[in-house]
């Protein structure tokens, strides 16, 4: 078999067993049922075992070494061989893995925290540390949003060894080091990033931090030095608390959220009733609380689930996982399966980040929303708020993902160190009884989606990169034919076969400069 030969039956097969993973994902996600569960494990299982085919993995080593191949050709054996490489280990552990991740995944899925014996959802909770100024009943709501971390805690740490073992039977330190390099980035060089960002972002957030400290100090009677994090609006501090009377409550409680994420879309030349006409928006027993987008085939059947209520925080989801679905909606579907998604998952965070900025944009509320007047006296406000959210949002990921480097090189007694992150991070002060709890596993990236959150900050550096470049090339007012043809054209289509580096090379004429992010903070 020749290398074209191999190639075409591979993106065949692949291209079979992804859908199975994903609509049966699909279907868990949607119902939380157990026969899911199953038919789930057992297509991730079928996936693994597939690509942890020795034979396959040393023809694709060996085609590799061979100078005729086409750059495309390259790019998908390269691709190929990165996929490959950390399911070359035994059925066994394949299955032991795929099993736990998938069992932490129902967890999720199913589990409710307490409040005083009262089962409630995690939009209730949200409610409650949006809204009530009750302290003791936002402590409550707090403390059940980490129950589940109890629950998942010890199981993320016996997946964490079993992925480091992995990781040191291919010669790496652990299993974050791998996964960096398979995800073509340096753990050196982002941490590096990262740092110089919290360095040079310090002065600005605690300028920031103390003007929403102050603000919830009247609001909740305490004082500032005693603010505990179950004061601030969200589970782990990555929302502006609401401390700005905007009255978006009022803005939103009779839109339709389906319809704006339309209008603003089709704004830009890019249609998406198709992509919501198979999404599962609406929250409901037994479903996902959360949100995603997902690509069923590669090929167009393109989903989000989402949990929609009528508030501003929806809106932002539903236009960031809109931003996911159009890349993947545009792709080149001329591109072999191999290539047919984003060059990098932080490229499609970007995309998807640059859309979700819009509900914190005067901008989108004066010409997709059309409440110019209602708002008038908030144009300043509105944007400033987004500035927030960005600060917040990034001293977040940084938290996460220091932690989640640490946790990969200890593998245990890690959890007492979670709060010496949060407070050197995101400048908050933590309770010193739960210094020996599972807090940290109630974020379900660590069980689920492993040493992916970095990506979130980069997308963050990669939106302000494009925004800052649309701005001066294409138009001031991204609502424009033109810009939906910039995201087609330059990021959407070339799918990966462009290195992350390349895409940003040729849409944005360099490469990821962090500096348009820190450049729109202080």
């Amino acid at each position: 078999m020749n290398h074209k030969e191999f190639l075409t039956k591979v993106n065949n097969e692949l291209m079979e067993l992804e859908k199975e993973v994903a609509t049966a994902y699909w279907n868990l996600t949607t119902t939380g049922k157990k026969d899911w569960e199953k038919k789930f494990i057992e297509a991730d299982i079928k996936l693994r075992e597939y690509l942890s085919d020795r034979s396959k993995f040393e023809l694709v080593n060996k085609f590799l070494q061979n100078n005729s191949l086409s750059p495309l050709e390259k790019r998908e054996f390269i691709l190929l061989r990165n996929a490959m490489l950390p399911n070359q280990i035994d059925k066994e552990t394949l299955k032991v893995v795929s099993e736990k991740e998938a069992e932490i995944e129902s967890i999720f899925t199913s589990f409710r925290g307490e409040i005083d014996g009262k089962k409630v959802t995690n939009n209730e909770i949200e409610e409650i540390l949006r809204n009530e100024r009750d302290s003791s009943l936002r402590k409550k709501a707090w403390e059940a949003s980490k129950e589940i971390g109890e629950v998942v805690g010890p199981k993320i740490l016996e997946l964490v060894k079993i992925r480091n073992k992995i990781a040191r039977g291919f010669g790496y330190s652990n299993y974050y080091e791998m996964m960096f390099e398979l995800q073509e980035l340096n753990v050196d060089r982002i941490h590096s990033i990262f740092k110089e960002f919290k360095n040079k972002t310090d002065k600005t957030f605690k300028a920031m931090k103390e003007e929403i400290d102050n603000r919830l100090s009247e609001r909740f009677g305490v004082s500032s030095k005693n603010l505990m994090p179950w004061h601030y609006s969200d589970p782990f501090f990555q929302e502006v608390p609401h401390i700005y009377d905007i009255p978006f409550d009022e803005i939103f409680k009779d839109r339709d959220i389906e319809e704006l994420t339309v209008k603003t879309y089709e704004s830009m030349g890019m249609e998406v009733k198709d992509i919501l006409a198979r999404s599962d928006l609406y929250e409901r027993e037994g479903k996902n609380q959360h949100a995603f987008c997902i690509h069923i085939n590669r090929s167009g059947d393109v989903r989000i689930l989402a949990n929609i209520r009528p508030n501003e925080r929806w809106a932002e989801t539903m236009l960031h996982e809109m931003g996911h679905a159009v890349y993947d909606k545009y792709l080149n579907m001329d591109l072999p399966f191999l290539l047919r998604e984003p060059s990098h998952t932080f490229t499609t965070e970007a995309v998807a980040m640059f859309f979700g900025r819009f509900a914190r944009k005067w901008v989108w509320y004066k010409e997709i929303v059309g409440v110019e007047e209602e708002l008038k006296d908030y144009k300043d406000l509105i944007d400033k708020l987004l500035k927030l959210q960005l600060m917040i949002s990034a001293r977040w990921i940084i938290t996460f993902v220091f932690f989640e480097k640490k946790l990969y090189e200890m593998e245990d007694n890690i959890n007492n160190l979670w709060y010496d992150f949060v407070t050197e991070n995101q400048f908050l002060n933590t309770p010193e009884d739960r210094r020996n709890r599972f807090d940290w596993a109630a974020k379900i990236h660590f069980g689920t989606n492993p040493v992916y959150y970095q990506n979130y900050l980069l997308g963050e550096m990669m939106a302000s990169q494009v925004d800052e470049f649309i701005k001066a090339n294409i138009s001031p007012l991204p609502f424009k034919p033109e810009v939906g043809e910039f995201f087609i054209e330059k990021i959407f289509k070339p799918g990966s076969s462009l290195r992350w580096n390349e895409l940003l090379t040729s849409s944005t004429v360099e490469t990821l400069n962090p500096n348009y992010l820190i450049n729109q903070l202080v």
